[in-house]
Order: C-alpha cells, then sequence, then structure tokens
C-alpha cells in the first residue's frame, strides 16, 4: 500500500505566498504553501516552529473570486511537524499543520 492511499484527504499542489502568526500574537511570518488538503497544509518557513504549538495562518493574496470554495480567509492550525529541509544555503523547514478551525470565507 503507498503512503498516499492512507491519507484520509487528497493532497493538492498550490504554490503561494502566506502568512503566519503564533496564536494570540500580531507578530506574522512569511511563508511559501506546498500543498493542502481539507484537513491541512504544508510550507516552508525560515524558521522551525515547534510541533504542538498552535498559529494563526492567513493567505496574503486571498480572494474568494480567485481562490474558489476550497480557501478560506484564515485558518486555525495545529503544527504536526517540522523538519530541516537538507542541501539548502539558508535555513529552511518544512511544516505540516492541521486545521482546526476555518476563519471568514
Amino acid at each position: 500500500m503507498r503512503y498516499d492511499e492512507k491519507r484520509e484527504y487528497k493532497r493538492h499542489d498550490f504554490d503561494v505566498p502566506i502568512v503566519y502568526a503564533y496564536q494570540d500574537s500580531a507578530n506574522f511570518h512569511q511563508a511559501q504553501m506546498q500543498n493542502y488538503c481539507k484537513g491541512g497544509m504544508c510550507f516552508e518557513s525560515n524558521d522551525a516552529l515547534e510541533p504542538g504549538v498552535d498559529i494563526y495562518v492567513r493567505m496574503e493574496s486571498f480572494s474568494p473570486d480567485t481562490t474558489g470554495d476550497d480557501f478560506y480567509d484564515g485558518y486555525l492550525a495545529e503544527v504536526r511537524w517540522c523538519h530541516k529541509l537538507l542541501l539548502t544555503e539558508v535555513e529552511q523547514f518544512k511544516v505540516g499543520v492541521k486545521y482546526y478551525q476555518t476563519v471568514i470565507k
């Protein structure tokens, strides 16, 4: 059985800029979404995020007319994993989050 077959939701590649902040913080950090599904997303960040922390994720150029029904203005999410990317000149991390609440559609 392939790993993808064990996933609850189908993943979709989507390379767009996002910003995120720790819950209850107004200090946003830039990141780049790599893919998403109904239950979460994966993005690349210059900062390591600790698994288990709650963050608010927002698409920088959100527009309901151009992004479609699958997207919301923002998401409250839990960081599930964070892996340092190897062989990059600048320290970067791939981060996986699981949504637990969508915010404003």
